[in-house]
């Protein structure tokens, strides 16, 4: 591996990943908005987690999910172009791995914006998509399963089951490359997300993330699709459900 090249698409891809497509389509669109965090919030009390993470997310709140969808397509493709570059030109070579968790980083904390910036999950799944499609499909599958029917967490389920699992698919299919970015990822995503931990912990700790006012809230958001499904479907209770039909 050329020294110089690896560190040339380690700058570059850090410096693309750092361009803020959420706050762009917000000087687009919201030109009269100050977007600086994204917040989930239920109840009366606005009870909820508050953070000064700005993404796609962040989009589809202020102006809807088909706004939301366009800016986590642009993170997706800044990842997902420059991978699969570097994977069909350097075949024997880790640059793509590089590149892939150099994008992530650039994207998670933005030179361009004082450090604040996404939680990774599109440039994540762009250079998945490059790298290794299957693991998306597989690694989300068995994060719901066990986030949604093991732990009953639909946070948990979208937000950690699939990229926790990452290491150990790569590892079980003895892609030690993807290991190496798997394991990148994991700690560019948990290392910027401290807050946000704290008070997922203690809202899990008090129940406030078992309640009908949480659920309510969760299926409004891109996240909440499956949790509505196999709701619906009576594949998934929780005990304020059980407690309403004894009632």
């Amino acid at each position: 591996m050329n020294p110089g090249l690896a560190f040339g698409v380690a700058l570059g891809g850090y410096l693309l990943g750092s361009i803020s497509f959420a706050r762009v389509m917000a000087r687009v669109l919201l030109p009269d908005q100050v977007i600086d965090g994204t917040a989930l919030t239920w109840g009366d009390n606005d009870e909820g987690f508050q953070t000064d993470n700005v993404s796609a997310t962040t989009i589809g709140q202020a102006k809807g999910k088909r706004y939301g969808c366009l800016t986590g397509s642009f993170d997706i493709l800044k990842a997902f172009i420059p991978v699969l570059i570097l994977n069909l030109s350097f075949p024997d070579q880790p640059y793509d791995v590089i590149y892939g968790i150099s994008v992530t980083a650039g994207h998670n904390l933005p030179v361009y914006h004082r450090f604040k910036g996404g939680r990774g999950t599109s440039t994540i799944l762009g250079a998945l998509l490059a790298m290794a499609p299957l693991a998306i499909p597989i690694t989300i599958l068995f994060g719901y399963v066990i986030g949604l029917f093991v732990f009953k967490d639909v946070l948990l389920a979208h937000h950690a089951g699939w990229i926790v699992i990452l290491p150990f698919y790569f590892a079980i299919l003895g892609r030690w490359d993807l290991v190496v970015f798997a394991v990148a990822i994991n700690i560019l995503r948990w290392g910027v997300s401290g807050a946000e931990l704290r008070d997922y912990w203690q809202m899990r700790k008090t129940g406030a993330l078992k309640t009908r006012e949480f659920h309510e809230a969760i299926e409004q958001t891109h996240m909440g699709y499956i949790h509505k499904f196999v709701r619906e479907r009576g594949w998934l209770t929780y005990e304020y459900m059980r407690t309403s039909n004894d009632d």
